[in-house]
């Protein structure tokens, strides 16, 4: 399939005016930037959840994809989640407000809450006052239905299959209710997850020799249990409390093996074991102050501790024995408070003002042992123990002013204070600290003007700063790559201007829109793997990397640097500066033209343009790990009489590479399908079938392995990967009573 010409069509056919048969949803005069679905028209939807209705609005299940795939993200890297709630966050509120929760978050909350809650959804365009958080393009407000004395339980049952693995069952259950002024909801759920990773490995010399063949076979399971509670007030003065809470112990169990052709004693069998345990209580209180304004506050506390254990094998049977075991021990805390005050100060102009605190604390341990055979005593190969403080603060005021019906300009300054004090204890009890204080000023200005009610145009000017992943601060094995990656506690805030202009069109009646964005982002200190070694001359004098290379090749020098301190090393550092540039277009249309009415499909293209010096060869190359294009693809027709919905979504990257002191590695990944088709039953059951994973591939890469350095261009072995795809099956049941 060609993504160019479908694309190219669906734009055509949106601006080109088809007549379209759609469901047209409630548009408010006073504002055209804002559109209501109601209960009308989910009707023909069956919905049972939450989830469900979002998901039966057009261009919604492209930001809850954006979502879930943050959380995935922050899960993956723990110290690299975002660390306190900013002004941004979430484009997806309950009743015009964030959840007051960072584990607890609203993806998982969707799932919880029973249609028969909602009330409508609003989908709100460009630049808005009285949310919780500043719009990105498109911000979801869920209002809830109020003060009626109901009772729901949902209940899912659901489990996934791997092709030649085992069936994982899971459950929640969720009971939600309201008392005159009263709202709760107490649900628990059983989490069983598996990822299978297959790669056929083959290894050839500098000469492009064959050499070997090596098979590897992961398989992980992530298996928890979670219970999760959240409470409401509403007080007669018009003050709102919300209370939540979540405890979640759960797991992990892993076995890889690596079967390689050339391998004296084979194969090797990696275990691996994690034991965690996550607890969090968030909360925020709301209320009209009469003349100040109204009052908005917010905190969250949690905790998350993990240990992890890998336990490395070789050979089989009577030769088998452990040559290596890895410990890691991480302990994470964090307590935020957040409040703010905004008032009416003239028709048509808003000011909130506020400030946000946000202690954390974050000790990680890792320590690794190594031994030759099955007789001799460990020996510490690697240890590291850091332990981090961060206090971070932030003052901001938010302004918006309806300049006009048409025009509105959302500005915004933000001030950031943070301390971070990290301490690497070394072996002994010596103490290596790095104590740093960092003010950042974060303008922000958003221009909203809708040109007419079905065309809107935006403007976005906005300073960024990112937060540390406190995990680079440590050292650990990289499993995929197998090296070790020395931690660094002087990484310093990556800082990023983003300049971007959005045009939108919507279609009459509901019909689909079209959106198109060109951006610009100039980056600060951006974050990467650089180069720690310690280059010295023929007499031992420090010098640059550029200057040793200069120097006449020498085998002596090459091996003196290579034996001494950490030898060629490289971390994650920051390079001075880099910049992006592309586009991105997000087009949703009905399908009525083509006869199918209740059919809806999205198609979205992003290019990017990253630019950066390479930290190892001096040449401008792309960003790690990114393409510089993405498709993806969502299709989803519902057939109202037999209460049967049915869809596909794709997804697809262009090449990319990584980068590092000793190889270089492009990858070709391949484009990744799921079906899905869900039935209706005695209007409160749904039955899910989803099948993932149809084409048996992820990809292909080749990684070019150099001796000590890349830059001395002295290739040792060429291993191209065979990335295979396992085929998934889910199946899920839900209902209500």
């Amino acid at each position: 399939m060609n993504k160019t010409i479908v694309a190219a069509f669906l734009v055509t056919t949106a601006l080109g005016g088809w007549p379209l048969s759609a469901f047209p949803a409630e548009e408010p005069l006073a504002d055209s930037a804002i559109v209501i679905y109601d209960k009308a028209y989910f009707e023909t939807f069956s919905p049972v959840t939450l989830l469900d209705m979002l998901k039966a609005v057009p261009g919604v299940p492209e930001i809850l994809s954006a979502n879930e795939e943050q959380i995935r993200q922050a899960q993956r890297t723990g110290g690299a989640a975002q660390r306190g709630f900013g002004s941004g966050g979430d484009q997806i509120l309950m009743d015009g407000k964030r959840l007051a929760g960072k584990a607890n978050n609203i993806s998982d909350t969707l799932t919880r809450i029973s249609a028969t809650q909602v009330d409508h959804i609003e989908l709100i365009r460009g630049a808005s006052s009285g949310l919780d958080v500043q719009s990105q393009g498109l911000v979801i407000n869920i209002i809830m239905a109020e003060n009626s004395s109901t009772s729901t339980t949902f209940w899912q049952v659901r489990g996934e299959y791997t092709e030649y693995n085992k069936f994982y069952p899971e459950f929640l259950v969720s009971h939600s209710g309201s008392m005159d002024r009263f709202d709760y909801t107490l649900s628990y759920e059983r989490k069983n997850k598996d990822n299978h990773v297959d790669i056929d490995e083959d290894f050839f010399d500098p000469q492009d020799n064959y050499k070997a063949l090596q098979i590897v076979k992961s398989g992980t399971r992530n298996y928890a249990h979670s219970f999760n509670t959240n409470l409401a007030y509403e007080f007669e003065d018009g003050g709102r409390l919300r209370l939540n809470g979540l405890y979640v112990p759960g797991g992990q169990d892993g076995l890889e093996t690596r079967d390689k052709t050339s391998d004296t004693v084979r194969p090797l069998a990696w275990l691996t074991t994690r034991d965690s345990d996550k607890w969090e209580v968030g909360g925020d209180y709301a209320r009209p102050l009469g003349v100040f304004g109204n009052l908005k506050s917010l905190f969250v506390i949690n905790r998350n501790a993990e240990d992890y254990l890998v336990d490395r094998f070789k050979g089989n049977g009577t030769e088998k024995y452990e040559y290596t075991k890895d410990d890691t021990s991480l302990d994470q805390r964090e307590k935020i408070f957040r409040g703010s005050i905004s008032k009416d100060i003239a028709k048509g102009q808003n000011l909130e003002v506020g400030g946000e605190a946000a202690f954390n604390k974050f000790n990680k341990t890792f320590d690794s042992f190594t031994r030759s055979t099955s007789v001799s005593n460990y020996i510490v190969s690697t240890s590291d123990n850091v332990k981090i403080k961060e206090n971070r603060y932030e003052v901001f005021a938010i302004h918006s002013f309806n300049i006009s019906p048409e025009l509105v300009l959302q500005s915004s300054l933000t001030t950031e204070f943070s301390k971070i004090v990290a301490d690497n204890i070394l072996i002994g009890g010596a103490i290596d600290r790095r104590d740093t204080s960092f003010t950042y000023l974060k303008p922000r200005f958003n221009l909203r003007y809708d040109v007419t009610p079905l065309d809107q145009v935006r403007l976005l000017v906005e300073k960024k700063v990112s937060q540390l992943d406190f995990n680079n601060f440590v050292t650990r094995f990289d499993q995929m790559e197998q090296i070790f990656k020395p931690g660094n506690t002087k990484i310093r805030p990556e800082q990023t201007w983003d300049f971007s202009f959005t045009y939108e069109h919507r279609l009459p009646d509901d019909g689909g829109s079209l959106e198109a964005e060109l951006f610009y982002r100039k980056y600060t200190d951006h974050i990467s793997t650089v180069d720690f070694t310690n280059y010295v001359d023929f007499n031992h004098n420090p010098i640059t990397a550029d200057e040793f290379f200069a120097l006449p090749p020498d085998t002596a020098l090459r091996d003196y640097v290579g034996d001494t301190g950490e030898g060629y090393s490289a971390k994650q550092g920051n390079i001075p500066k880099a910049r992006s540039y592309g586009a991105k277009i997000k087009s949703n249309l009905r399908l009525g033209f083509v006869g199918l009415p209740n059919a809806t499909i999205s198609v979205n293209y992003t290019i990017e343009k990253r630019k950066t010096t390479d930290q190892f060869t001096g040449l401008e190359r792309r960003f790690d790990r990114l393409p510089d294009q993405t498709w993806a693809v969502n299709f989803r027709h519902d057939i109202p009489d037999y209460q049967f919905t049915y869809g596909l979504e794709l997804t697809s990257r262009s090449d990319y590479e990584r980068f590092y002191i000793n190889y270089y590695w492009p990858n070709s990944p391949a484009a990744s399908y799921k079906v899905f088709a869900e039935k209706t039953v005695f209007n409160d059951y749904k039955i899910r079938l989803e099948a993932e994973g149809l084409r048996h591939s992820r990809g292909t890469s080749t990684v070019f392995y150099y001796y000590d350095h890349i830059r001395f261009d002295d290739l040792y072995e060429r291993k191209v990967q065979h990335w295979k795809r396992l085929t998934q099956l889910r199946f899920s049941i839900q209902g209500t009573f």
